[in-house]
């Protein structure tokens, strides 16, 4: 079994037309059969049913191309590794962000690469933390913003800031003072809350109010903070999220952000541990945690505080 075989009966599977596929692999059909014959000879087992409309996987053959998606991804990142070692870091880094977080992080992220990465090419990917790390793991994300502690062996984590979780209601509404605030003074407020399907906000948020008791007046939930917002600022109501989620709203004094004690959470860059991450990515994480630092340190990512040391790295490749 060589890569070749592998690329072969992935275009193969995908296209499930021996003709379409020998077409786009530019290799005769009969060629292209026989390499087939020799992978199901070699592997012990049938990998496509054969019909007169094409072929389709057998269960086994969808098995095998998951695997060979991923190995055959791996292969041509090796080769962009190797050329790399004697340029610039380039390529393209596949990154995923919180909604939240995306508006506050990506774009000095990307002015700082343009600057000293010119050759880097960021591929931007929004959904909540869980979904994130899901995606590392399956091999369509390079890198992460996750939220800690990150549950999956498969996924290495180095620790980034600390962000407090706040309520957030109308600007002139006094009903929780200045703050911080218990959980416990939620009660009775109607809250507006993110995440269907579940995120890492909601998912803290329900783990605190279940130890203390506490049943909160969900009156609406919506997927995005954007909704929410709008929604709180209109008056039907708080949410529950990071104060960095309004930044526009806290400086024009339409929306206020009053931290709630114990719940608080770690953002952690997360890569997959089964693939050292290539130059590109890690020169991504060492410019992403660099300009989260700073945003936390000059006080742009409000409510945070950084983790961890200078010094702490990532594994190259």
């Amino acid at each position: 079994m060589d890569l070749r075989q592998l690329r072969y009966f992935k275009v193969l599977a995908t296209l499930q037309h021996f003709g379409r596929a020998s077409a786009a692999l530019h290799i005769a059909q009969p060629a292209l059969s026989r390499q087939i014959r020799l992978l199901e000879e070699e592997l012990g087992v049938r990998l496509l049913e054969r019909h007169v409309r094409g072929a389709t996987p057998t269960p086994e053959g969808l098995v095998l191309l998951d695997r060979a998606s991923f190995l055959l991804r791996y292969a041509d990142q090796v080769k962009v590794d190797i050329a790399d070692l004697a340029a610039s870091p380039r390529g393209l880094v596949a990154l995923g962000l919180t909604p939240a977080l995306a508006p506050l992080l990506f774009i000095p992220l990307a002015e700082a690469l343009r600057e000293q990465y010119p050759e880097i090419r960021l591929r931007l990917v929004e959904n909540f933390a869980p979904a994130l790390q899901d995606a590392l793991l399956q091999g369509t994300l390079d890198v992460a913003l996750l939220s800690g502690p990150v549950s999956s062996p498969g996924v290495s984590a180095v620790p980034l800031v600390a962000e407090s979780l706040c309520a957030i209601g109308p600007w002139e509404d006094a009903s929780l003072g200045d703050g911080p605030v218990e959980i416990e003074q939620l009660q009775g407020l109607p809250l507006i809350l993110t995440g269907v399907p579940k995120s890492g906000v909601r998912l803290a948020l329900e783990a605190l109010a279940a130890r203390q008791g506490l049943e909160l007046q969900v009156t609406m939930e919506v997927e995005s903070i954007e909704v929410a917002r709008r929604l709180v600022a209109r008056g039907f109501g708080w949410t529950v999220h990071f104060a960095a989620a309004i930044r526009d709203e806290l400086q024009a004094q339409r929306l206020q952000a009053v931290p709630i004690r114990g719940l608080e959470l770690h953002r952690m860059i997360g890569y997959a541990a089964a693939r050292p991450p290539s130059r590109a990515s890690l020169a991504v994480m060492e410019t992403l945690r660099r300009v989260a630092r700073e945003l936390a340190v000059e006080g742009d990512w409000p409510n945070s505080r950084v983790l961890g040391e200078i010094g702490d790295g990532f594994s190259a490749a």
